[in-house]
């Protein structure tokens, strides 16, 4: 594995996802130090946690560990609409929760059927 490009990967995830060193770790049953760790290429990832960061972030296993495309590269600096590029709008999806996916698909649904 190439751990430096593992790291960096990761730490943009995290970032462009939103979410906090906190929150990562705790999703991966770890403190915040210890995740904080692998970001700063002190410690290696396990398979397990591979795994679950590449569910978290809507990602391959493959992408993480630097062997296949991400998210952003399916859109490159697209604009989705005004200065809303694909990836901030399915970045922005990928953070919602079960509930308000639904809702938003309710929502979607109520402006289709209504044109």
């Amino acid at each position: 594995m190439d751990m430096d490009s593992i790291h960096m990967r990761i730490r943009d995830l995290r970032e462009k996802s939103g979410y906090t060193q906190e929150y990562v770790g705790e999703r991966l049953g770890i403190s915040p130090q210890a995740y904080l760790s692998y970001e700063k290429n002190r410690l290696e990832l396990s398979v397990r946690q591979i795994i679950e960061l590449a569910e978290l972030y809507h990602v391959s296993t493959d992408y993480i560990l630097g062997k296949g495309l991400g998210v952003e590269s399916l859109f490159p600096d697209s604009e989705f609409v005004g200065d809303v590029s694909y990836e901030k709008l399915l970045g922005a999806l990928l953070r919602l929760d079960g509930k308000g996916r639904e809702q938003l698909l309710k929502y979607l649904t109520f402006l289709q059927n209504s044109e």
